[in-house]
Order: C-alpha cells, then structure tokens, then sequence
C-alpha cells in the first residue's frame, strides 16, 4: 500500500507511517491500512513504518493522549539513522469501547521548534470479547 510522506511515497502496510524529511521535521500520518480490532483487555500491536529521509538518529517519541481505560506499551523507538525502520506500539482498552486517541510524535527534541512534532487521530474500537 502507498501512502504519502514527505518526500514521496511510503510503500508500508502499516497504519501508522512517520516520515523525517531532509530538514527533520516529523510528519505522521494514518494509512488506510487496517489497525485491526483489539479484544477489550488484551494487547493490540500497532505496526508504525518510519522513513528517515534526514538519517536522524536518537530516540523518537510516539506519545498518546492520556484516555481512561487506555494503556500503551512501547510506545518509545531509538532510531538508527536507517532510511527505513519498522517498529510498533501496543495498546490495550479495559472494556468494549470506542475511544479517539491523538498521537503526537516527536524527533530531535533538543532542537525545538521546528523539528519536534506532529500529530494524528486513532479512532480505536474494541471487539465484544
């Protein structure tokens, strides 16, 4: 599946992809890949493709909102200055629900402004269990 990143195209079946263009700005976006239906009390694993068109390395941080009843894991990746990285994240709601969650997603902290973020929505739906 294709998507559009930055600086052209994301092959990725992933739902998530993070692109880091030349400049390292960060920019996430929703693919029209399936997040899947988690079941209410179990782990759900997101899959996220990043694209490092800058070679960033450090860590690059996938932070949601806090919502009740919602729980992340591993929500944190160390880049490595690859151009393609894949990583996930996992998530897990406590009971049938539906919930928007925004993500915003940082890079290069210490350089501020410009370089540090971007955000999207999951619109997350649990299965009846």
């Amino acid at each position: 599946m294709m998507q559009l990143g930055c600086c052209g195209p994301v092959e990725t079946d992933a739902p998530l992809a993070v692109t880091i263009n030349p400049e390292a700005r960060v920019t996430v976006t929703r693919t029209g890949a399936p997040l899947g239906e988690p079941a209410p009390g179990e782990w759900h694993t997101i899959p996220v493709a990043v694209v490092n068109e800058g070679f960033v390395t450090g860590p690059l941080i996938i932070e949601p909102e806090p919502v009740d009843g919602v729980h992340w894991d591993q929500v944190d990746c160390v880049l490595t200055g690859d151009r393609r990285q894949d990583t996930s994240l996992r998530v897990r709601l406590d009971a049938s629900a539906v919930v928007d969650v925004t993500l915003t997603c940082r890079a290069l902290e210490a350089l501020g402004g410009l370089a540090t973020h971007s955000t999207t929505n999951l619109l997350l739906r649990t299965g009846q269990g």
